[in-house]
């Protein structure tokens, strides 16, 4: 099971995280009030997404990305925004494809659920490989009001260097280039690997104009759309489950945040072996599950009896692939957790094998109906 590190000075935001956890039964939580215990429990373990807050005490959150670049660059990492602090928007970049992503307080548990479960997609596929851009780091450097000299490598190979006071953009240089040219070039950089040291008092003078902001191509705040509200409407009270809802589907429920970040993901249905249909979740459109049920039972049926009859172990699933679409059908262990059949329906591009992987985890935790 993954291991997610939250820290928070906060204890409150940590309880409401803790319970969140105890719910969904999918990671295994470690938390630290500061940022010294947070060191000593990445030295210790192997962490698959790291959640920090920005302020806090012992060491800073900043200082906690900016070792993470360096001794863990392929880790995911959130930021925690403080709720009188704007989060910031980057133009033209989708946030579920950024390492370092950044959510505001307060926040619903499944949207930190939901950003988890990116994040662990992204180091799945292999999409962090690169790391935390430079472009992404910089605002924390200005959220945080810090005052010193930020020493970034890329690809251990190029080096650089931004001077910072109370988190204002005084100066950068890189090789032959410095002041807003080289910062503008260093900004591109990914696979960075960052350092804070203090200010050299040589370097305590303004040189750069423009905003840090403009130089990352960013923004505090997503801009509005024509004729939105200046302030997003209050978060309304989440209507109480049906009555008749069935305890399949509540647990269903409980899973498909994760199911929906994988690309190309339609929508799932649980059934029994004779095609009924027990459980559901679609996003979009509506599917008409009970039109693939019948027919896709008995390709896994069939594919079970040829598979065993050639000498190749049982046959836990199937899929198939169309220029239309994908769909991916699995069996659950009858023994363990009774005779099922999960099918899901995906754009034709989707990733059908991580799909896969997923279902595998978190068969066992949906039919724990207990």
């Amino acid at each position: 099971m993954d291991k997610v590190l939250i820290v928070d000075n906060d204890q409150e935001t940590l309880n409401k995280i803790e319970k969140g956890f105890k719910d969904l039964h999918h990671f295994e939580l470690l938390t630290a009030w500061d940022g010294e215990t947070a060191l000593d429990l990445l030295s210790k373990n192997k962490i698959a997404v790291f959640i920090t807050a920005v302020n806090l005490s012992k060491v800073h959150g900043v200082e906690l990305i900016a070792f993470m670049t360096r001794k863990r660059p392929g880790t995911p990492c959130i930021v925690m925004v403080d709720e009188d602090t704007p989060k910031p928007w980057f133009r033209g970049r989708n946030s579920n494809e950024n390492v370092l992503y950044y959510i505001q307080k307060p926040f619903q548990f499944g949207n930190l659920a939901s950003a988890i479960f990116v994040a662990q997609n992204l180091k799945d596929e292999g999409l962090s490989r690169n790391g935390v851009t430079l472009r992404d780091f910089l605002p924390m450097i200005e959220m945080s009001r810090q005052t010193c000299r930020l020493d970034v490598t890329s690809g251990g190979q190029k080096k650089g260097y931004f001077y910072f006071d109370r988190g204002i953009l005084l100066n950068a240089h890189f090789e032959h280039l410095s002041g807003e040219q080289a910062a503008r070039e260093m900004v591109k950089w990914d696979r960075t690997s960052i350092y804070l040291s203090e200010l050299p008092k040589e370097k305590s003078k303004k040189v750069i104009k423009v905003e840090l902001m403009e130089i990352a191509d960013a923004l505090w705040g997503k801009p509005r759309k024509a004729g939105e509200r200046n302030h997003p409407p209050e978060p309304q009270p989440q209507p109480a489950p049906p009555a008749h809802e069935t305890k399949l589907q509540s647990q269903l429920n409980r899973y498909v945040n994760m199911l929906r970040t994988i690309k190309g993901y339609k929508g799932i249905s649980i059934l029994t072996p004779d095609g009924a249909v027990l459980a559901t979740d679609t996003v979009n459109e509506p599917i008409d599950f009970k039109y693939f049920a019948a027919a896709f039972n008995k390709m896994l049926t069939h594919c079970q009896q040829t598979i065993y009859q050639k000498g190749f172990d049982k046959c836990t699933g199937l899929t198939v692939h169309t220029a239309k679409g994908l769909i991916l059908m699995m069996s659950s262990d009858v023994m363990k957790e009774g005779n099922f059949r999960f099918l899901v329906l995906m754009e034709s591009d989707g990733n059908a094998y991580f799909m896969q992987v997923q279902l595998a985890k978190i068969i066992p935790s949906i039919l724990q109906t207990k």
